[in-house]
């Protein structure tokens, strides 16, 4: 393989014979030296110009992420799958669905805990235990908003694992389904109030 520095005499020996100059191992050294010197100044100039254009683009990316996970519906969340099971991600949009800054989140190991309806936790609780067998659940459940009402969210959540097959982070999404969750218990009201009328009726 042909090295940097012999293509540099190389380039020096064909100018030289352009140049008509005279061909002295002196003169091809030092033509090859300047040469070098070039070449690597443009090398690095394209890597720094690379380095550049690589970082543009990741920041673009990165900026069009965090653009469309604010605006997303959803909450998306991540956070340690072992030792303190700490926050290590949340969506800007967390503000707009539960009123909640960021910072909340992601600086409180109990911040989850504490926000979940008393009368759902254990059973919530329960379904996460089987979720590290599973890979993946899904579970709806009452959560409490900055202002102190309650919504109902639908919690679904994805374990990833390590090339060694150890669990690494759980990803999850909260989605508001409290318009839902209303439409089924006035569904439910709906069916009991007919079955009653139905059952006091006299007539077949």
């Amino acid at each position: 393989m042909t090295t940097l520095r012999e293509h540099s005499r190389n380039a020096a020996a064909d100018l030289i014979k352009v140049l008509r100059l005279s061909a002295k191992e002196d003169d091809a050294d030092g033509a090859a030296v300047l040469i070098e010197k070039a070449i690597k100044t443009v090398m690095r100039e394209h890597d720094s110009k690379a380095r550049r254009a690589l970082e543009k683009a990741q920041a673009s990316a990165e900026e069009r992420l965090a653009r469309l996970l604010s605006s997303s519906p959803a909450v998306i969340y991540s956070f340690r799958a072992t030792g303190d099971f700490g926050p290590t991600f949340v969506s800007d949009n967390i503000a707009a669905v539960f009123g909640y800054a960021t910072s909340q989140y992601m600086e409180d190991p109990n911040f989850w805990r504490d926000r979940v309806h008393a009368d759902d936790l254990a059973r919530v609780e329960e379904a996460i235990a089987k979720f590290f067998q599973n890979g993946v659940h899904t579970v709806e459940y009452r959560f409490r908003r900055k202002d102190g009402s309650y919504c109902w969210v639908n919690d679904e959540q994805h374990l990833v694992k390590g090339a060694d097959g150890k669990p690494l982070e759980v990803v999850g999404s909260w989605s508001d389904i409290t318009a839902r969750k209303a439409a089924e218990e006035a569904r439910a009201a709906a069916h009991a109030q007919l079955a009653q009328l139905l059952a006091s009726s006299p007539a077949v």
